[in-house]
């Protein structure tokens, strides 16, 4: 009986278990996903994979147009920011040309001047380089108080060192690598960047600085004005960096004025003179050149920087000055000022017997040395009567002009080419 009952749990224990099976496999069943083996015709396939790609150039389209928009906006603020620099400089320089102190101006070259300068915010310094006379300053606050890097106009100074220590002479060519040769004479009016930075290697920082120095730059001019700056020169220059501070002006800092004096000494062989304002008629009756010093430039020496510097009004950076026809000396800079683009150009009238110095130096971003070239050729032709020529024709003096091609034979035969549409360096 007992055995009865325990045979009898037992099969009510197995129908019980085999239901629960039945019952979780039912369950199982109706919860189990379809199978990802899904048939898929090859129509199907295709759009699929059209779609996905169709996706992606979609994507790449957009990161594109992205792309455009960001480089738009950055360009539209970048000419706001421009305009907005360019805007400043005009105004603040047409506010300081209203407050000059027209005392001691010669009125007709100021008038020359002004009609020259137009809407380029700038300063022009107008001197006599035999004695020191300023005749004209527009925009005195500039031309006397704020210093300017001096560009290119700093390779006058590098040529005066080269060629008194002995490191260069001005006809022979030297090999500039990736260039050809080239001389002093066409460095100087093409304003070639490489061939004074060799010369500024081999000079030293010492003796370009002594230059300098001995030529105006770094002690204040002298003038008779209230608000003068002395500029500055760097105190020490790495041999790595040095080439840069002589062919571009790196770390040097010179006003319009300095400038005019020292292309004054060039002019006049080497005297550096004080530069005075004549305001009343006791001062021009009492009129005394003041010498500060003499400083070493041989006749040869300054006949070869002459010679560079007519070269440049003649075929090179100044070219398009409108000068050439007036017998003009001058140098051009251009580079990257502390606000915008600087253009400079110091220039003097008749080398055999000059008797105008002109200076310019423009800022902003279309100012270039040939720019302010420009405006100094302006004021030359507005002033020719002045210089006994007549206006836009040709002088007998001309013919002594070296009307040299823009292409410059080297050593070897080769032709060093020049860019018919350079302006200037391109330094920056």
């Amino acid at each position: 009986m007992k055995y009865r009952i325990t045979t009898f749990c037992l099969v009510i224990l197995m129908v019980f278990s085999l239901a629960t099976i039945n019952y979780d496999d039912v369950y199982a069943a109706a919860k189990k996903p379809k199978s990802s083996k899904t048939k898929v015709t090859k129509g199907k396939l295709a759009s699929k994979y059209k779609t996905t790609s169709k996706s992606r150039r979609s994507s790449r389209w957009s990161i594109r147009q992205a792309s455009v928009r960001s480089r738009n906006v950055a360009y539209r603020r970048s000419i706001t920011r421009v305009s907005s620099v360019n805007n400043m400089l005009l105004s603040t320089a047409k506010t300081f040309i209203d407050q000059d102190d027209l005392r001691g101006e010669d009125l007709e070259l100021r008038r020359a001047a002004l009609s020259a300068i137009g809407d380029h915010p700038a300063t022009v310094v107008i001197m006599d380089p035999n004695n020191g006379q300023v005749y004209s300053m527009v925009n005195q606050s500039w031309a006397i108080g704020k210093p300017f890097k001096p560009c290119s106009t700093i390779k006058l100074i590098t040529s005066i060192a080269a060629l008194n220590e002995g490191v260069a002479e001005a006809d022979y060519p030297a090999t500039i690598s990736g260039l050809g040769s080239i001389n002093m004479i066409n460095a100087l009016a093409y304003s070639n960047n490489q061939y004074f930075q060799s010369l500024g290697y081999q000079l030293g920082f010492d003796q370009v600085i002594n230059y300098a120095r001995q030529w105006g730059l770094g002690p204040k001019t002298g003038l008779n004005n209230d608000g003068a700056s002395p500029g500055f020169l760097p105190e020490y220059k790495s041999p790595q960096a040095l080439p840069r501070m002589c062919s571009h002006g790196d770390d040097i800092g010179v006003t319009a004025l300095q400038l005019a004096v020292l292309t004054s000494a060039i002019a006049n062989g080497g005297k550096i003179y004080q530069p005075q304002v004549l305001r009343t008629e006791t001062d021009k009756q009492s009129f005394q050149p003041k010498l500060l010093r003499t400083v070493t430039l041989t006749e040869d020496v300054r006949e070869k920087l002459i010679e560079g510097m007519v070269g440049a009004v003649t075929y090179g950076t100044a070219r398009r000055s409108g000068a050439a026809p007036l017998n003009v000396a001058g140098k051009t800079g251009s580079c990257n000022g502390e606000e915008s683009k600087l253009g400079l150009f110091a220039s003097f009238s008749s080398p055999n017997k000059p008797n105008l110095v002109v200076v310019v130096v423009s800022t902003g971003s279309n100012e270039r040395g040939f720019v302010s070239a420009s405006i100094a050729g302006e004021i030359y032709n507005n002033i020719a009567h002045r210089l006994g020529i007549e206006k836009n024709n040709s002088i007998d003096s001309l013919e002594s002009k070296p009307q040299r091609p823009r292409r410059v034979t080297t050593n070897d035969n080769n032709l060093l080419e020049f860019d018919e549409e350079e302006e200037d360096e391109n330094e920056e």
